[in-house]
């Protein structure tokens, strides 16, 4: 697969979305995120996301200058409404101050209502473990159609509602874990539909409810369905997210809430926490870090090169890919499409 220069693309991400009347600080970090979630290894939530974006606010879905704004400050309590704004700025501005209040306080619950589509939760805990302090967070999606069936169900009522948990260990890359409630994100199942690739098995449906390894059944008419990962498991905590999500933050739940002709919109609940605000902060550091150590020391499995703890993968990621990131040739003609329609210089994507 080739590999392309990563402050090019960068560059290139930021000049696409200025084309569409993007501000510029809006459009810089909605860059640096994809960049940075194709640096760690999701290209589901990378540059090749951009297409659908344009889509977006074509359609009216995504208001390319909306922010995230204060609607409720009780302390250590904070509510936002991302006005349908890249979800990617809307985050960073929300758990900026999450960070903060959490830093000054010990600890902050945040919620966010009507953003437009997150992007990877991993960056938002990457930012609060860079401060050293401990984030848990869940998300639903609304104004789409639902994706996702229940355990037993023949048919979609979920949606992917993600969680994310971030640990900060000293001297090491911060234990992250990011993951959707299904079996596979669903932009992950656009990019293997895209490539003509499977889908893991145990991961989708047919519009029949009949078990299939072909991602493209999420795009048909009738479509698909993903599973929720690990069964009833998946399924249970899918639907913890979508509570906690979607009721605390007052942005809705799916159901009534799945608009056939929408897009994502994201709401968010999260806990940001300072583990060195009350008890023996020096105790906790060393325990966190003889845990981690005694996980590593297990011996591997037949066939696995070793033990990895959450977050090893982004981090491996990040450093193979600190100058270059490589790009399939189907997500490439993709941009190279959505650059010619915008008037935008395409250099970026030639190797």
């Amino acid at each position: 697969m080739p590999t392309l220069d990563t402050s090019r693309l960068l560059a290139f991400s930021q000049d696409l979305l200025l084309a569409q009347g993007v501000p510029g600080d809006i459009a810089r970090d909605v860059a640096e995120h994809l960049i940075e979630s194709d640096r760690v290894g999701y290209a589901s939530h990378g540059i090749s996301i951009l297409p659908s974006y344009r889509r977006s606010l074509l359609g009216g879905h995504l208001h390319a200058g909306g922010r995230a704004e204060c609607a409720r400050d009780e302390g250590t309590r904070l509510a936002f409404d991302g006005h349908r704004g890249f979800g990617q700025h809307v985050g960073k501005t929300v758990f900026g101050q999450a960070i903060t209040r959490a830093q000054e306080a010990g600890h902050c619950l945040v919620t966010l209502r009507d953003s437009h589509h997150l992007g990877r939760l991993g960056y938002y805990g990457e930012m609060a473990t860079s401060a050293g302090l401990v984030m848990l967070a869940c998300v639903n999606v609304i104004n789409r159609p639902p994706v996702v069936a229940p355990y037993g169900g023949a048919q979609a009522r979920l949606t992917t509602n993600p969680l994310c948990f971030a640990v900060p260990l000293p001297g090491r890359p911060p234990l992250l874990v990011d993951m959707a409630t299904s079996a596979i994100a669903a932009n992950k199942a656009r990019v293997l539909a895209a490539r003509g690739e499977p889908a893991p098995a145990g991961a989708l449906i047919d519009a029949q409810g009949q078990a299939t390894d072909d991602p493209g059944v999420l795009f048909q008419d009738p479509p698909g369905a993903l599973l929720p990962f690990g069964a009833h498991k998946g399924y249970a905590l899918g639907v913890v997210a979508e509570l906690l999500a979607g009721v605390l933050s007052e942005g809705g739940t799916i159901q009534g809430r799945g608009n056939p002709d929408g897009v994502a919109v994201n709401n968010m609940f999260a806990l940001v926490l300072d583990p060195t605000a009350s008890g023996d902060s020096q105790w906790r550091t060393h325990e966190a870090s003889a845990f981690i150590d005694y996980l590593l020391a297990c011996p591997p499995q037949p066939g696995a090169d070793r033990v990895q703890y959450p977050g090893e993968f982004e981090a491996d990621n990040r450093r193979r890919n600190a100058e270059t990131i490589p790009m399939d040739e189907a997500t490439r003609q993709s941009l190279r499409t959505l650059a010619a329609d915008l008037g935008v210089a395409a250099g970026a994507l030639e190797e």
